[in-house]
Order: structure tokens, then C-alpha cells, then sequence
């Protein structure tokens, strides 16, 4: 017993530890990307164990050593792990929110020196494609220009805006807070069609989304409009004077016609009936 003891204590010091800390490397990802946590091992090194913590208490989530690698050892980080032993990096794959932390690495070579460096995670999420409404289009005529008023809103944060149009405004003016950001475009003449574009930008990072606004009416649909307002509107004010003509001209007639049918008619067979019966009251 005391000779197994005494052969792990020289086998311990046998390791030669370079420093405690080490290299600390700040590494960036976005959700769902694979990124590589570097080992930052020594080229001159011939890794013989490879050990990946996380937490306080060096919580292990991949290894490797003369017994093979191990990258199963945290549900959260099941089938998401693979470890380069030559290098000692760790790939990480489908990166999520929780992931980012800081993480440990500890490095031994073939000649039993010891070296422990650590990566801080940096988890982020892609910017979303803003998204523009279309509050008010006004055409004045198909030659006298037009104004377009739009709204670009992004859930994001920490952003910039900022439009492109197509073909080039005579006047754009925007207005941007936060979250959103208005737009004022007026045009000398009013084109077929106008491409927006809000463009939402955070550091290196850029999203976009285009709208396509068809404003121009085309001349012939309001003709033909117009001519059939004034066709309709012209037959029925004819008719009401044509009737207000035949009433006037009539009149005479149609009062006759109305008090005869409202006097009641009295038969010649009734006339006699009624002075027969006051004859014999009378008797």
C-alpha cells in the first residue's frame, strides 16, 4: 500500500506546472454557428492529455487522454463537441445563448509540463430583418411628383438605421430613435416604381429589407373613370329635368285625376235605395 502511495507522489511530481493561469482568448460566435475554443497549446508540444472545464469547480465537458476522448460527459453539450488532440482546440457546434461562459483548458505534454489557459465565449444574435410599412402615398399627378412617408422597426437593439432609395429622391428626410425610424421621400416626378431599403447596422453586422411601391396610376384607367362619373352624372340630372318638365305641363290634369280618385262614387241604384227608405221612415 505504501508503495503505491509513494508512486503516485512521483508520478505527481513529476508534472512541471508553466503557470497558472496561462493565455486567456476572447472569442466571439453568433447562435447556431460552430466556432473553435483554441487550446493554445505550444507547437513544440506533444499533447499525451487534454482536459475542457467549465464553472468554478473545473466541471469537465471533454477530455482525452491514453484511455481516448470522452465528449459526452454534460447533456447540454451531447453531440455538439469534438476535440482535435493534436491541437487540444475544441469544436463546438449549433452555439446557443447559454453557452457563453468562460472556458478552461488544461494541457499536458509527453515530457509531463502542465499548462491551464482559458476562453471567454461570446455568444450573440444575428440582427433581424427590420421591417418597413408603408403609412401614406401621395400622388399629386401623373407629371406634379409625388411624397412617400414609411415607417423601417426593428426588435433589435444597440442599432443604426439608415435608407436607400431607388431611383434617387429629389427630398428625403428621416427621422430614427432606437427602434424606429420614418422617412419622408419626395419625388419632382412620380416613376413607375420605387425601391426602399432600411438597413439596420450594429458594429460589423448589417440586415436588411426591401419594399417595392407602384404609385403611378396609369392615365388611361382615370379617363375612363371620370367619363363614366360624367356620363352617369349627366343622364340623371337630364331625367330629373325631363320629369320635372312632364309634371309642370301636367299638372292641371294630375289634380283632377288625384280628387276624383279621392271623392267617393255614388250609383244611381244606391241614390234610389236611400229615398226609399227615408220615404217610408217619414210614412
Amino acid at each position: 500500500m505504501r508503495f503505491i502511495v509513494l508512486f503516485l507522489l512521483f508520478q505527481g511530481l513529476q508534472v512541471k506546472v508553466l503557470g497558472e493561469t496561462g493565455i486567456t482568448t476572447k472569442v466571439e460566435g453568433y447562435v447556431g454557428d460552430t466556432i473553435i475554443l483554441p487550446a493554445k497549446a505550444f507547437k513544440t508540444w506533444t499533447l499525451s492529455r487534454i482536459d475542457w472545464s467549465i464553472l468554478s469547480n473545473n466541471t469537465w465537458i471533454a477530455t482525452w487522454d491514453q484511455g481516448g476522448i470522452n465528449t459526452e460527459r454534460r447533456p447540454e453539450y451531447k453531440g455538439r463537441l469534438s476535440l482535435n488532440t493534436s491541437t487540444g482546440d475544441l469544436t463546438m457546434q449549433d452555439l446557443r445563448l447559454r453557452d457563453a461562459m468562460t472556458y478552461n483548458v488544461d494541457l499536458l505534454n509527453a515530457s509531463n509540463y502542465n499548462i491551464v489557459n482559458r476562453v471567454q465565449l461570446v455568444v450573440k444574435e444575428r440582427l433581424k430583418k427590420p421591417t418597413i410599412q408603408l403609412y401614406q402615398n401621395f400622388a399629386k399627378s401623373e407629371n406634379g411628383g409625388c411624397v412617400l412617408v414609411l415607417n423601417c422597426s426593428s426588435l433589435d437593439t444597440g442599432i443604426n438605421f439608415s435608407w436607400e432609395v431607388e431611383p434617387p429622391c429629389h427630398h428625403c428626410s428621416n427621422n430614427s430613435s432606437s427602434d424606429t425610424s420614418e422617412l419622408i421621400a419626395f419625388f419632382l416626378t412620380t416613376p413607375d416604381t420605387v425601391n426602399l431599403t432600411c438597413i439596420v447596422k450594429r458594429e460589423l453586422e448589417t440586415a436588411s429589407s426591401i419594399l417595392t411601391s407602384k404609385i403611378k396610376v396609369p392615365t388611361f384607367e382615370l379617363q375612363q373613370k371620370c367619363g363614366y362619373m360624367f356620363a352617369w352624372g349627366f343622364f340623371t340630372t337630364l331625367l330629373i329635368v325631363i320629369g320635372m318638365i312632364l309634371l309642370f305641363h301636367f299638372r292641371g290634369k294630375i289634380t283632377e285625376m288625384f280628387q276624383q280618385f279621392r271623392e267617393p262614387v255614388i250609383s244611381p241604384a244606391t241614390d234610389s235605395n236611400v229615398l226609399a227608405e227615408s220615404v217610408t221612415s217619414q210614412k
